[in-house]
């Protein structure tokens, strides 16, 4: 049957109705309607002069200058826009004693997923806080030492992002471990508004998840999703909560000195406790966690649950305390010694230095961590050399950055192992598994991207091994790196459990590749749709399979499985 214009259009039609485009068209349609009837029954233009009283023209020129800022080290110095991933262990903030990772670490990030969410919350928290600052576009002086600070364009363009900037640098300074990325600035925005608008820091919180949902919509109008096996690491593993708990502290810090210089009116105890505690556990801050090694990790829910109630009261207590003294029926009206001075102390004095006190039990480990330099001991195996970094491959073998404060504590330590592809610069400090054994195993091959401030290399960790029927695996790890390979581990002899005319089948990762042995005799690994005869059997290779064949009853086996 032949098939009509009218048909094939309609056929057209249906395909286009169904395709990507169509859906993307839906879902801006839908906006457009969602807005305009906001529009309409809303009052817009009463928004906008909120938006202009406060903002250059109404616009947060100083958020949208740091985004630009993130984008291009992301692009440029990580090269993170290309097909591979991006350049990320020269820029995490290793030591002290590596200046450039300590500088570069807090506008970089680790991946596109890290960077969109990064650029959404500076977009969100970081116009929310810079509107609360405001670009003084109508309170100019001509004092000269203040003309600067109060011209609405040197606010705009210049005092925030460079106050921003200086932020992430700060924060990789005082952050826990190699961090990176910019999210220790974004909840110091956070901070510092929650002091002056809790609630509104709440739904704009909450309002970066329906943004988040309305980019991915637009980005993947549709997806298949099925079933299958993945590596992935605890959700919790990859949050830098330490950093996000001292961000929202110097925010929160920045934002009660700024309310108490301009005479801010401050926000209810009621409305500011549950806003700072709605904010604390819509973000995760009560996910506690202590990595045990190789990839191993244990969440302390209940205690960070319990810490979070408890930064909830410690920042309403500072920020609405007044000047009375703490204990007013012993304060002495003119305090003539160091005791009855102390009588004066008021509630307001009180709360900053419990503020106080909080951020410098978060920062003091953080420090003490990032003195030190990493171990330079002997690394396992044969390590290929690019430039001043050294890749090898090791299993169990011990922490080289953990290790370095040898602290034990509450069952936990710091002398931890860990198993994967290992680097190491002892010029900047850097000691990290780069890619663990289960993630490499799960994909087979990864890139490894090396580099500096103008250099980068990859290098590629590969994966191949032979799953014995009934036993385990054998597997062979090798680093590839300008057209020459290097093998450097071989897991050993593994054996299937059928027994195939009274022989079992053992399998070997070697050197140079894999083995086959019966009754240790080994051979070489048949090529694909060729065998090899050892014993009373024959083992056949076919594609991904090892099958062992009896010569006498020419019954077939399956004794392997190729992974890889």
């Amino acid at each position: 049957m032949t098939a009509t214009p009218v048909s094939l259009s309609l056929v057209g039609l249906g395909n286009a109705l169904g395709g990507p485009l169509f859906h993307r068209l839906l879902i801006v349609a839908a906006l457009v309607v969602a807005l305009a009837g906001l529009a309409a029954m809303g009052r817009p233009r009463e928004w906008y002069r909120h938006l202009t009283d406060r903002l250059l023209g109404g616009v947060p020129w100083g958020t949208l200058i740091v985004m630009a800022i993130l984008l291009a080290v992301y692009g440029g110095l990580q090269d993170g826009f290309g097909s591979a991933e991006p350049i990320v262990l020269p820029f995490r903030a290793w030591s002290y004693l590596d200046p450039a990772g300590m500088l570069v670490a807090g506008l970089a990030h680790s991946n596109t997923s890290h960077l969109l969410g990064n650029l959404l919350g500076t977009l969100l928290f970081g116009s929310l806080a810079e509107y609360l600052w405001g670009h003084h576009t109508t309170r100019r002086t001509t004092i000269r030492p203040l003309a600067a600070w109060t011209h609405p364009v040197v606010r705009a363009v210049v005092i925030f992002p460079v106050v921003a900037i200086l932020g992430s640098i700060v924060g990789a300074a005082v952050a826990l471990g190699p961090i990176i990325g910019f999210s220790m600035v974004v909840f110091a925005f956070a901070g510092f508004a929650l002091v002056q608008a809790p609630i509104l820091t709440v739904v704009v919180s909450v309002s970066q998840g329906v943004v988040r949902r309305l980019f991915d919509a637009f980005q993947t109008p549709e997806q298949i999703a099925t079933s299958g096996t993945t590596y992935s690491t605890p959700w919790f593993a990859s949050i830098a909560i330490q950093g996000h708990a001292v961000g929202l502290l110097v925010g929160v810090l920045v934002g009660l000195g700024y309310q108490r210089l301009t005479r801010r009116a401050r926000p209810s105890a009621g409305r500011l406790w549950v806003g700072v505690l709605l904010f604390a556990v819509e973000r995760s801050l009560w996910a506690v966690y202590w990595y045990r090694g190789n990839d191993s990790y244990v969440l302390y829910r209940a205690v960070g649950l319990g810490l979070v109630f408890l930064l909830a009261t410690l920042v309403m207590y500072a920020v609405v305390a007044d000047d009375t003294p703490l204990l007013a029926e012993f304060a002495v009206d003119n305090p003539t010694t160091f005791l009855t001075d102390l009588t004066t102390i008021s509630n307001r004095q009180v709360g900053l230095l419990l503020l106080v006190v909080a951020g410098a039990i978060l920062v003091g480990p953080a420090v003490a961590t990032n003195a030190t330099t990493a171990a330079d001991g002997e690394l396992p195996g044969e390590p290929i050399e690019v430039r001043d970094y050294e890749m090898t491959y090791g299993e169990n073998v011990t922490n080289g950055q953990l290790n370095v404060i040898d602290i034990e504590g509450a069952g936990e330590s710091t002398r931890l192992n860990t198993s994967g592809v290992i680097v190491r610069n002892t010029d900047r400090h850097i000691w990290s598994t780069a890619i663990s054994t289960s993630a490499l195993a799960n994909d087979g091959t990864a890139e490894i991207r090396l580099g500096g401030l103008t250099w980068q290399e990859t290098v590629t960790a590969r994966h191949t091994g032979w799953r014995a029927v009934g036993g385990d695996t054998t597997y062979r790890v090798t680093l590839s790196h300008d057209n020459r390979t290097r093998p450097l581990y071989n897991a050993g002899v593994v054996e299937a459990e059928p027994i195939v005319a009274g022989q079992r089948v053992s399998l070997n990762a070697t050197p140079t590749g894999f083995s086959v042995g019966v009754d240790d005799t080994f051979a070489e690994m048949p090529a694909n749709n060729e065998s090899t005869t050892l014993g009373r059997l024959t083992l056949r290779r076919q594609d991904s399979r090892l099958v062992a064949v009896n010569n006498r009853t020419q019954t077939a086996v399956r004794v392997a499985n190729k992974v890889n």
